[in-house]
């Protein structure tokens, strides 16, 4: 749900948005040239715009103490600004041979990471302002988008060649065969999950993939429902869900165990939404657009449940499966013979997935598993039918089936389902 009103006084499109670390203020950085500051709580604009580059800026982050933040801009450079009284410090930071398209500060707020259309990644130390170390190439075509782990020790990096790269932040070598392919266009933002387990990544192919940040390898299908090209994507602070702006002018929420989208799309915008952020407590997220606003969304985390509220009529037409054990049932019949309503009994509350991949009955008996590369099942309505996307052996010597199914009473039975 929208907040309050767009937030205007941008003279160009928004090209980036960031929420302070205590959520109660937002940078947005446009193609004016400017960096705005925003009261969160008020929506209203905080001083004066923060001036000094001669160019589009394209990209804002705060520091993790949120006192600077850091722009990158379309005059090859990187600027530091006091985030409280808006004075820029220093000189400009200089290096790249061409547009800076992304900058993020590590953890530790003693670095910054930049991106550019150099094709290179530069780090930086936040308090000279010097590089440190040689320029991170690899990508054979421009950066459009970095971001540190949150231990602060990989950097990713997407590109317009389609691919995303892991960099050691210490030694700025590209971490093993880790370029993750599997986009069909342009790779336009990365993002870490808050475990620093997982990579979302955005593109001009209209889809968000998940990644393992430790194999590579591609986690499940790639998310879809954006109906142009994807333009930044962002983790919620808990790991937990996904927002994604795009050229379709919307902002979409996906569950990122299930990836499958919470919901409708947050519409609004009225033109290309480039750039979303999630609060620091989760309950908000922010979008920017080249329509020159900033919209406030209220999206708390409670929420999420609601989004896949569905109330089920009885003379719906639903397949029903029951075992000869009530207890093996992932359904009892008596959520179709009445007239239940899903706002308060979720079918997913009935079925138990584990950390380790297995799903449970309500009863706790061990009913299927699901190798962790493989998108976490949605358990949100019967007859949900799954494609792997990669092959898996398993070992089904053991596995009871038929008039048999009554042994998984009996776990130990059953090894090496």
């Amino acid at each position: 749900m929208q907040m309050g009103s767009p937030l205007t006084g941008h003279t160009g499109g928004v090209s980036s948005v960031a929420f302070s670390p205590d959520g109660k203020r937002i940078a947005s950085g446009s193609h004016d040239n400017t960096i705005y500051l925003w009261d969160a709580e008020t929506q209203l604009q905080l001083g004066s715009p923060l001036t000094g580059h001669t160019r589009e800026v394209s990209s804002v982050a705060f520091s993790p103490d949120g006192k600077r933040i850091a722009s990158g801009s379309w005059d090859n450079t990187i600027c530091l600004w006091d985030a409280e009284i808006g004075l820029q410090l220093g000189s400009p930071l200089t290096g790249h041979t061409h547009p800076v398209t992304s900058v993020a500060f590590s953890p530790d707020a003693k670095r910054i990471a930049s991106g550019s259309y150099d094709s290179t990644i530069c780090v930086w130390d936040a308090e000279t302002g010097l590089q440190l170390g040689s320029t991170l190439t690899g990508h054979t075509n421009w950066v459009t988008s970095v971001a540190f782990s949150p231990d602060g020790k990989r950097i990713a990096s997407g590109s317009s060649d389609k691919t995303i790269c892991l960099w050691d932040a210490e030694t700025g070598l590209q971490l093993g065969s880790s370029t993750l392919t599997g986009h069909t266009n342009w790779v336009t933002s990365v993002a870490f999950s808050s475990d620093g387990k997982r990579i979302a990544s955005g593109s001009w192919d209209n889809t968000i993939c998940l990644w393992d940040a430790e194999t590579g390898l591609q986690l499940g299908s790639c998310l879809t429902g954006h109906t142009n090209w994807v333009t930044s994507v962002a983790f919620s602070p808990d790991g937990k869900r996904i927002a994604s702006g795009s050229w379709d002018n919307t902002i979409c929420l996906w569950d990122a165990e299930t990836q499958l989208q919470l919901g409708s799309r947050l519409t609004g915008h009225t033109i290309v939404v480039t750039s979303v952020a999630f609060s620091p407590d989760g309950k908000r997220v922010v979008s920017g657009s080249g329509d020159n606003t900033i919209y406030m969304w209220d999206c708390p985390p409670d929420d999420v449940g609601s989004l896949f509220s569905y109330h089920i009529p009885t003379q719906a037409l639903l397949p029903l499966c029951y075992s000869p054990n009530p207890s093996h049932a992932l359904l009892d019949s008596n959520v179709y013979t009445h007239e239940t309503d899903f706002n308060t009994q979720h079918i997913r509350t009935l079925v138990g997935l584990q950390s380790g991949g297995w799903i449970t009955s309500p009863e706790g008996h061990l009913l299927l598993w699901v190798p962790s590369y493989m998108p976490r099942p949605s358990l949100y309505l019967p007859s949900m039918l799954f494609v792997l996307g990669k092959c898996t052996k398993l070992d089904l010597s053991k596995m009871v089936h038929g008039s048999q199914w009554v042994r998984c009473n009996y776990p130990q039975d059953v090894v090496g389902t």
